[in-house]
């Protein structure tokens, strides 16, 4: 989660956190986004396992989300401090809810919890990025840093916070790096080119990719929205008037 900072300069805590997400490239936004939840979901299943206010609002959200589950998983399974029982003793109550839905032919709807707090934490990292686009050095270092680029959406949502002036300079130089992004790498893979292929320009097609979807929860979040689907369930709707022993596919 962004901390809160309040210097009068701009160059505050979320300050840092946005200049340390240009310099590891792909779109500032989703990395920020990416390093608050994974800082999030540790912090959950290592500090938070046993709290009370935490298991509840899980308990009331009837879990997480697909996504969330499978990050939870991974993590677990690849950090040895957290392992099986911290998730385990997270998600404890669920099964019950479970089988009383079946039992009782009702749905239950997921409100995930992870995705409510990212869903802040991301507009306070958008609405920072354009503030500061005035009263900080920020532009300055996307600019100069040729593999951090904006995905469409962030793009979009930092120019529609932005003052009239730092739109204009964010403009062109989004367009800048979108317009060069691909250049070098596709004239290199020419039959008749004679050289080699950096490593920025061999991934630099992933990087095109990550400017149109974005990637991370960020991506998840906006296929979700773009299929104008609610969050995933976890469960399936119960039709009605089927046999108890037919499988949902």
């Amino acid at each position: 989660m962004p901390p809160k900072g309040g210097e009068s300069d701009g160059k505050d805590v979320i300050y840092v956190m946005l200049v340390d997400a240009v310099s590891r490239g792909g779109c500032p936004i989703c990395r920020a986004v990416e390093k608050s939840e994974n800082s999030m979901l540790w912090i959950m299943l290592y500090e938070h396992v046993n709290d009370p206010h935490v298991r509840e609002r899980i308990r009331r959200g009837n879990g997480f989300c697909a996504y969330h589950f499978q990050k939870i998983v991974e993590m677990a399974r690849s950090d040895p401090l957290i392992g099986g029982l911290a998730p385990a003793i997270i998600v404890e109550d669920l099964p019950s809810r479970y089988i009383e839905s079946v039992r009782e032919g009702t749905t239950l709807e997921t409100e995930c919890f992870v995705c409510s707090e990212l869903e802040r934490v991301e507009e306070s990292y958008t609405s920072s990025f354009a503030s500061k686009l005035d009263t900080t050095d920020l532009l300055t270092r996307y600019e100069s840093n040729p593999g951090s680029l904006l995905c469409y959406k962030h793009y979009l949502e930092v120019y529609s916070r932005a003052s009239e002036p730092a739109r204009e300079r964010l403009r062109e130089v989004q367009l800048r790096k979108m317009e060069s992004l691909l250049q070098s790498y596709i004239a290199k893979n020419d039959y008749r080119f004679i050289g080699t292929i950096t490593e920025a320009e061999a991934s630099s097609w992933v990087e095109a990719v990550e400017a149109i979807v974005g990637s991370g929860w960020s991506s998840h979040r906006r296929h979700r929205e773009r299929q104008g689907r609610a969050p995933p369930r976890l469960l399936r709707p119960l039709r009605a008037h089927r046999h108890p022993t037919h499988s949902h596919r």
